[in-house]
């Protein structure tokens, strides 16, 4: 850790005259899943990540991430690396050429994450972890890697794919290409990839890891200037990882936001049971593309239930301080329950409508932040499941959160782009 730490600060130190654009720090989780991964703190748990970007793309990154291996060799490893990463872009007519070097340094073994990770879940009232660190010695690698993309420029957005290639000398080898479709302003990104990784076979549990991150992978990052949200999931494995970081420069942007061309939206909404359902939306004009979701144990098994939905807008008024809406919401909703060997004991979707009446706040153009306008709502659902939910032979728990009505009420905030 002190390795990292000394070569963080010598990047630091290596960019003090450059301006900088961005210090974002977060964090991640594996019950972050969009209703899609069946995570049940089995694989990568958490973590903690840091960037710093200065105005000529320079970037240095730091990620600190816990693995736990509950089920099959019981034990757990905590990798730390940071990289710096300099990209060299070669602008064409209507595309671009980006070729970007990394190099940087990996730390793994026992970190003392597990007393950080425990240390948390005594905070939230969750049960603690206790698993073996393996009797190898905490080992330092260095780390290289490289990108090259090609993109086209397509209006305000661009599509490039990619191939990236990582070294770590005596841990691993990987490489993925992508399909992404960029945001010409901002980081915000869509793609799909292909990840394979070769690992060394340092710990017992390495390869499992590795096996369970690799494959295709789907990956979102929406860049909303104080606040970033990045999720990925592997289908072919079913496990998935997302987080938040907040960038502490971004009050430092000149406003320029006019008219809202697209804009992405988050919340919490809570339902009968007490649970948190967590929003996430895209929203285009009146129409939005919406997931909600909660997760969470029961018994020795892991629940998820989740909407997915396409809706539409009413806007009933524009006044000064609050803009009141109707909207009209269709799509699926999922139930899933699994034990915790990943067993399937329930999986089934079901047709769903729902309506919800709300408000936004705040005086128009209020909370602007370089090409970004937030805006605070408050709204209440209620949706209605189609088909048979009754499940008598599961426990009782669990059918509590399968009824045919489900309502909510919450608050959420929206981020509207100026793509100008």
């Amino acid at each position: 850790m002190c390795l990292v730490m000394i070569l963080l600060l010598f990047g630091l130190a290596g960019v003090k005259a450059a301006a900088l654009e961005e210090v974002s720090l977060g964090t991640g989780n594996d019950w972050i899943t969009l209703g899609l991964g069946d995570n049940r703190d089995d694989g990568l748990s958490f973590g903690l990540h840091a960037t710093v970007k200065t105005e000529k793309q320079l970037l240095i990154s730091l990620a600190l991430k816990g693995y736990t291996d509950k089920f099959v060799h019981q034990e757990r490893y905590d990798l730390a690396k940071v990289k710096i990463t300099y990209p060299f872009l070669f602008d064409l007519d209507r595309s671009y050429v980006r070729l970007s070097a990394t190099c940087g340094v990996l730390v793994v073994g026992n970190l003392g994450f597990q007393n950080a990770q425990n240390f948390f879940h005594r905070i939230l009232k969750k049960d603690e972890l206790a698993l073996a660190y393996p009797p190898s010695h905490t080992s330092v690698h260095l780390h290289l890697g490289g990108e090259a993309a090609y993109g086209i420029r397509l209006g305000p957005t661009l599509l490039e794919g990619a191939v990236d290639i990582g070294y770590d000398p005596g841990w691993e080898v990987h490489w993925e290409a992508a399909l992404r479709l960029r945001m010409k302003k901002g980081a915000s990104f869509l793609s799909a990839s292909w990840r394979t990784a070769y690992p060394s076979d340092r710990y017992a549990s390495q390869n499992l890891q590795a096996n369970r991150y690799e494959g295709l992978k789907l990956t979102f990052l929406h860049d909303g200037g104080l606040l970033q949200t990045f999720f990925s999931t592997y289908p072919g494995s079913g496990y998935s990882y997302g987080g938040w970081m907040v960038n502490l420069l971004a009050f430092a942007k000149k406003p320029t936001f006019q008219t809202a061309h697209i804009a992405y939206g988050m919340g919490i909404f809570l339902d009968p049971t007490g649970l948190r359902n967590r929003s996430n939306e895209l929203i285009y004009k009146n129409m939005s593309l919406e997931v909600r979701y909660k997760n969470g144990p029961i018994e020795d098994s892991w629940f998820q239930v989740a909407s997915y939905l396409l809706g539409w807008r009413f806007d009933l008024h524009e006044g000064t301080r609050a803009a009141p809406y109707l909207k009209v919401l269709a799509g699926l909703e999922r139930f899933s329950l699994k034990h915790e060997t990943r067993t399937t004991l329930d999986e089934r979707l079901h047709p769903t409508i729902a309506f919800e009446a709300g408000s936004y706040f705040g005086r128009p153009n209020q909370w602007v932040i370089g090409n970004l306008d937030y805006r605070i709502r408050l709204a209440g659902s209620i949706h209605y499941v189609a088909g048979d939910v009754n499940r008598p032979a599961l426990p009782r728990a669990y059918q509590r959160q399968t009824p045919s009505w489900i309502f909510q009420i919450g608050i959420g905030l929206e981020i509207r782009h100026d793509l100008t």
